[in-house]
């Protein structure tokens, strides 16, 4: 009779550490190796510090209609602003997110009018998710509002900030630029999906920092900040142009962006709460 009982009880002990094995703590995900981003894709006015509309262009004097120039977050607040037509400019004109030059919003002379207000494009919109596992990544994006039927490519930009500003900018996919395109239809729907190598990470910096240096200027700039941004450009001629985005503000507009975020954050909301990164 003991030895029963005493069997019966062992067998319950040993249930027990089976069901709590079971209930051991998972391995923590390695980000160095897997990590998810949402992705939200729009104009550069809606990034964290917003950044003047870069590649579309509004009359803003109507004493000069040949000149035009870019507009700010605070403008684009305003009605009458976004019912204005925009243009592209007559000559390539380089990107100044952060009005370096003298004279960062214009005047540049008018080129060809772009067919649509710049309400229309700054409405323009994109999610999606960015997987990255193992050095390689799969990215995809759906659109709403985009020009109808455009001629779009995606990219990946690098941003040196200020003191040291540089672009470079990369098609996502084969370095050719040939799986970076995509059409939009009729209503301004698209989608493009890829797989491909993973992005180069951001700098390793927490939104608290990031706000301190280049929102309320509390703290110093380093020269050494680089980010990943995902950057999406409407082609006006129609044409795509192989590993290099074409002629900025005459016949390439960069529409949409989404800051790829510092790890581990997979949301802006992420990051904005965290306080330490992974380094």
């Amino acid at each position: 009779m003991h030895s029963k009982l005493w069997i019966s009880f062992l067998a319950v002990v040993l249930l027990v550490v089976l069901v709590h094995a079971d209930e051991s703590p998972a391995k923590p995900v390695d980000i160095a190796n897997n990590w998810t981003v949402d992705v939200i894709l729009r104009s550069h006015i809606y990034l964290p510090t917003p950044r003047p509309v870069q590649d579309v262009y509004v009359v803003l004097n109507n004493t000069t209609p040949d000149l035009v120039y870019r507009i700010e977050r605070r403008q684009a607040e305003d009605p009458f602003n976004l019912e204005k037509e925009t243009f592209a400019t007559t000559n390539e004109t380089p990107h100044d997110p952060y009005k370096l030059s003298a004279h960062p919003l214009g005047p540049f002379p008018k080129g060809a009018d772009l067919g649509f207000t710049m309400g229309q494009w700054l409405a323009a919109n994109g999610t999606g998710t960015y997987l990255e596992e193992n050095g390689n990544a799969t990215l995809n994006l759906t659109f709403e509002n985009l020009v109808p039927n455009g001629t779009y490519s995606v990219w990946y930009a690098r941003i040196t900030m200020p003191t040291n500003f540089g672009e470079v900018l990369t098609p996502l996919g084969a370095p050719d630029g040939s799986q970076n395109t995509f059409q939009a239809d009729a209503e301004g729907n698209g989608a493009f999906s890829l797989k491909m190598k993973a992005l180069p990470p951001s700098s390793s910096i927490t939104f608290e920092n990031y706000t301190a240096m280049y929102v309320t200027r509390t703290a110093p700039m380093p020269s050494n900040i680089t980010w990943t941004l995902i950057s999406v450009a409407y082609h006006s001629d129609g044409k795509t142009h192989g590993d290099m985005p074409g002629e900025f503000g005459k016949t390439t507009h960069m529409q949409m962006v989404h800051l790829m975020y510092p790890k581990p954050a997979h949301t802006f909301e992420e990051w904005r709460n965290m306080s330490i990164l992974a380094s």
